[in-house]
């Protein structure tokens, strides 16, 4: 079957009906290591257009300039009512491979089922994951293994994390409210060397600022960040690894409003990768 004619046909059929479309574009540049100088190699261009079809139905493409034809893949976002529930798919075809891969969820009450599809794999279906309440389940159908979570509440203001893989240490995450300002989360590994361990700490330091050290006692490698509202509903993030890079990141609410990050090597600052992003609407 020709996956292309299919879905180019179907789009054109939708494009036929009477509807005022409103297509978006998200937009993405990027560049590394600027310190370099600027290039067309170093160069990196990510468009992504989407169209409203109708209330259950969202098509669209994304574009890379290193795509043979320029059009990297194509994709359909589909909601409907089934069975009293929701039933949502995120497929997208890669215009290389003819592959469909994405996510079919199914929302039902307390219970969702996220089923994982990709039609080059030898099982159609990856893997299945179920959710209900405080229990997740996951099965991968290529490995024929399952891992779950399951989270409990231990007070008013602690609660603990469970998650057990069959071929991976069991790992805990202890969550703990110390006061209106303070949260400390503790992740562990019992079957690692120092329990594989790592300590986390957010702390509010006023209405814009908080800050977040983290404490890995495996590698003994401390890393922090520090988060900043702005005016007009951005936010600056600062992340410091000392033994690896620095990260800052402009974010907005407003997806018409420019985004970027900055990422460097802490040794070297001028090598820094640098994108710029944001939604356009027509």
């Amino acid at each position: 079957m020709n996956f292309r004619a299919v879905l180019v046909a179907l789009a054109l059929g939708v494009a036929s009906a009477n509807r005022d479309f409103r297509p978006t574009a998200r937009v993405q540049l990027g560049h590394k290591n600027i310190g370099s100088g600027l290039s067309a190699d170093g160069l990196s261009t990510d468009v992504q257009l989407e169209s409203e079809m109708s209330d259950d139905l969202r098509v669209g493409l994304n574009v890379d300039r290193d795509s043979g034809n320029g059009i990297r893949s194509i994709f359909a976002k589909i909601s409907q009512k089934i069975g009293g529930g929701d039933v949502d798919a995120d497929l997208s075809m890669d215009m290389g491979s003819n592959a469909i891969q994405g996510e079919v969820t199914y929302n039902r009450d307390q219970n969702k089922v996220v089923a994982q599809v990709n039609s080059a794999s030898d099982n159609v279906v990856e893997s299945v994951e179920l959710t209900n309440g405080n229990f997740k389940g996951r099965y991968n159908m290529a490995t024929q293994q399952c891992n779950g979570e399951m989270r409990m509440d231990l007070d008013a203001d602690t609660n603990m994390l469970v998650k057990l893989s069959q071929n991976e240490d069991t790992e805990l995450e202890i969550n703990h409210k110390l006061n209106s300002d303070t949260d400390v989360q503790v992740s562990m590994q019992p079957g690692a060397d120092n329990m594989g361990a790592t300590v986390e700490v957010t702390r509010r330091l006023n209405a814009d600022d908080t800050v977040t050290p983290k404490f890995d006692l495996n590698s003994k490698r401390l890393t922090c960040a520090w988060v900043r509202k702005l005016d007009a509903g951005r936010t600056a993030t600062v992340n410091v690894d000392p033994d690896n890079s620095v990260e800052i990141e402009l974010e907005s609410e407003n997806n018409n409003d420019w985004s970027g990050k900055i990422s460097a090597p802490w040794n070297s600052p001028s090598d820094a990768d640098i994108t710029v992003s944001r939604q356009f609407n027509f």
